[in-house]
């Protein structure tokens, strides 16, 4: 095996902030979570290739039938991403001059939300999730949040997906910045499950929805400089943005057909953390 990849899908709908900048897009708004848990099932299944859904808690009691389908896929890995979006810390994002700061929730608020997400999750689905992905991504994680670790694992999380930014809260990540544990800061059965290169809305809102192609070129690239160096990559995408101008999934499936050629290794998070847990 050459590298490894690992499919991150963040589902969440269309959550406040996006239905209001793109919610227009979509033909059926409230069913795009639906939409898209259909067409994976058959992506990745045709393809046997695992992935793992960070899901939304909200999203999930909207839509519990879906989810139940979904859960019945061996290939998916269900995940939480907190219930209403709650931000585990401030984003303070900086691109093309501009600077926006997006609040972090307070202790008592991160404790609430994601107490509220696992009980969603066992309630509907019969999972105990152990994996979480902190809504919207940081620089450097938790690395400075040894409070907020320890919530997490209080709360029975074993690794997270939560650094997703650059220094300048935004993208992309270098590949080079790879899983780590969080032994430092006194967590050592923590991982850290980077999410490198762009977040996908981000990537395509700055390079044009329309331009699929050039989308789908920019991921192969990034596949060959995983496989060439033996990295691990953890894509970031939603559900809201893979369907949009791709209802199909067709990027996803190449990239999958190119990762199988290039004999990178494609797992779930999940499957991720046990596998670096024997090391």
């Amino acid at each position: 095996m050459a590298g490894t990849l690992l499919i991150g899908y963040d589902v969440e709908g269309l959550i406040p902030l996006v239905r209001a900048r793109w919610g227009h897009h979509y033909a059926d708004p409230d069913g795009v979570t639906r939409e898209f848990l259909s067409i994976a099932d058959k992506v990745h299944t045709r393809h046997e290739a695992p992935c793992t859904f960070f899901i939304l808690g909200e999203v999930l009691e909207k839509n519990v039938e879906a989810f139940q389908k979904a859960a019945r896929n061996e290939l998916f890995d269900l995940q939480q991403h907190t219930y209403t979006h709650v931000r585990l810390k401030t984003v303070v994002e900086q691109f093309d001059g501009q600077v926006k700061v997006w609040p972090g929730g307070s202790s008592e608020e991160i404790i609430a939300d994601i107490s509220r997400a696992s009980a969603a999750m066992q309630k509907h689905l019969g999972v105990q999730t152990d994996g979480i992905c902190g809504p919207f991504g940081y620089y450097r994680g938790l690395s400075d949040r040894p409070d907020l670790l320890q919530i997490l694992r209080e709360a029975g999380f074993k690794f997270l997906r939560t650094y997703m930014r650059n220094q300048h809260d935004w993208g992309p990540v270098p590949a080079e910045v790879q899983p780590f544990w969080y032994e430092p800061q006194g967590f050592p059965d923590m991982l850290e499950i980077t999410a490198q290169g762009w977040q996908d809305c981000h990537y395509r809102e700055i390079n044009g929805w329309e331009d699929t192609e050039g989308y789908l070129d920019h991921l192969l690239q990034s596949l060959d400089h995983v496989a060439e160096n033996d990295l691990t990559w953890c894509l970031c995408v939603h559900d809201f943005s893979t369907i949009r101008e791709d209802p199909q999934l067709t990027i996803i499936s190449r990239v999958l057909e190119h990762a199988r050629r290039k004999q990178v290794r494609i797992l779930s998070c999940r499957q991720y953390y046990s596998m670096m847990k024997r090391r």
